[in-house]
């Protein structure tokens, strides 16, 4: 079936693309003779380009088995000024709009995977925990002592607990491994992973700005000698008001979320109302996760995770797939085009240092956690290097803090290449790991 639409969809897409890049180079050679046109008023032009390049991407998916999230990513780092030496896309503030909306989605569709039965156990909890644990704090100390500041070690502690398991489960599900109990541990986890480290996240975009590591641990431990000083209370009120918002918020959005399902969603009967009423629901937990002081994708996640209750829920999956397609595709091409290549070049020996503590981070900590769920070391392997790739979601953390000015170009390039190399390489390790477990089975 897929192979059957790939063939109808592929020349046309190849033919809207050659038609949209002749009209591009007759724009920017209308730009080079006549001067400076404004190409803010194509808007639509510009977006049609970035769905095409993505449908084509996808394409390309396909034929590579290579995660969507990769190519993308790396089209949209072809497509950069710093590779292209001018910049294709001028209307910035409508597609960064596009890919907000792609992150909200990308987030729900998570949620919606989900299952509070299926994640939260103990063996989930401590390979989770210790696969936050170790990478974030090994990031941040990397960061220190490499000579970075206090709010880019954060990020990029925060970027290193981060998990995306979409090439784990790929491979497993061609193995017809899905039922091991590696192969839930590996996804249980990481949802985990990603429920803590976004709370992580909210943490470090609320830390007050100006503050550096050593000005923070001086304000704690002068509360042993001096008590509550004015000093400590303006740096610790804001953080608490988050934390407790945070609490009230998962507390009490989980509770309203359950009941409003149960006596509004589950009580229509219009499949078309139900979705509405279902994205209405998304957009308002976003909005609240962003307004508290929590990311906006937080809220996206939570939102997601509950509806996997409705009775809908194969409603809404199957609908609110075409909103996945047209804005996450946007996402992550607007990730690659903030990437300087150069600044790439420049710091490949930094990036490949972080990327091989990223792996070593998770393969330790999730696999220790793993041995201490009483999972033999071969099966622990499997559930460390499951759990390595960083992906979209290490990307979505480098976008907040380039956005927020916490990272400069230089870093969420670096953060960016340690989230494409992760991805790429821990499966191969994995798939090796798999295919020997097999032998020794037999």
């Amino acid at each position: 079936m897929v192979r059957k639409i790939v063939s109808k969809v592929y020349p046309i897409t190849l033919a809207a693309i050659f038609v949209l890049f002749v009209i591009l180079l007759i724009s920017i050679i209308r730009t080079s003779i006549f001067g400076e046109v404004d190409l803010h008023k194509y808007a639509f032009f510009e977006i049609s380009l970035l769905l095409l390049i993505a449908v084509l991407a996808e394409i390309g998916v396909l034929h590579s088995k290579q995660p969507s999230a990769i190519l993308l990513l790396l089209v949209g780092m072809l497509m950069s000024e710093s590779v292209l030496h001018f910049n294709i896309f001028k209307d910035e503030e409508l597609i960064q709009l596009f890919a907000q909306l792609g992150a909200i989605f990308l987030l729900f569709k998570v949620g919606l995977h989900s299952s509070f039965k299926t994640i939260f156990s103990k063996e989930n909890a401590v390979v989770g925990a210790l696969g936050v644990l170790l990478p974030f704090i090994v990031g941040i100390t990397y960061a220190l002592a490499t000579g970075g500041n206090f709010a880019y070690s954060m990020f990029l502690g925060a970027a290193l607990t981060a998990t995306s398991v979409g090439v784990t489960v790929s491979i497993l599900k061609e193995k017809n491994l899905m039922k091991e109990k590696f192969a839930e541990v590996i996804i249980g986890a990481a949802i985990i992973d990603d429920v803590l480290g976004l709370l992580v996240l909210s943490f470090i975009l609320n830390v007050p700005a100006g503050y550096e590591l050593p000005q923070i641990v001086s304000l704690f431990t002068s509360v042993f000698a001096n008590g509550l000083t004015p000093e400590f209370l303006e740096f610790a009120l804001p953080l608490g008001q988050v934390i407790l918002s945070t609490i009230v918020f998962l507390g009490g959005g989980i509770i309203a979320g359950k009941w409003f399902i149960k006596n509004v969603i589950d009580k229509l009967e219009l499949d078309n109302m139900s979705f509405l009423m279902a994205i209405a629901f998304l957009h308002l937990y976003s909005y609240v996760a962003e307004v508290i002081g929590l990311s906006a994708i937080v809220g996206a996640f939570l939102s997601g995770l509950l509806l996997t209750g409705s009775r809908h829920i194969k409603n809404i999956e199957e609908k609110v797939y075409p909103l996945e397609t047209i804005f996450v595709p946007i996402f992550f091409i607007s990730l690659g085009l903030l990437i300087n290549v150069n600044d790439v070049i420049i710091f490949i020996v930094p990036i490949l240092i972080i990327s091989v503590l990223a792996v070593l981070t998770k393969v330790i900590g999730c696999g220790a956690g793993a041995v201490l769920s009483k999972m033999n070391k071969q099966d622990a392997m499997i559930v460390g290097f499951g759990m390595a790739p960083r992906g979209e979601v290490a990307l979505i953390v480098a976008s907040i803090g380039f956005a927020r000015g916490a990272l400069d170009p230089s870093g969420y390039a670096i953060i960016s290449a340690v989230a494409l190399l992760t991805t790429i390489f821990p499966p191969f390790v994995m798939n090796y790991l798999i295919n020997k477990r097999k032998v020794v089975q037999k």
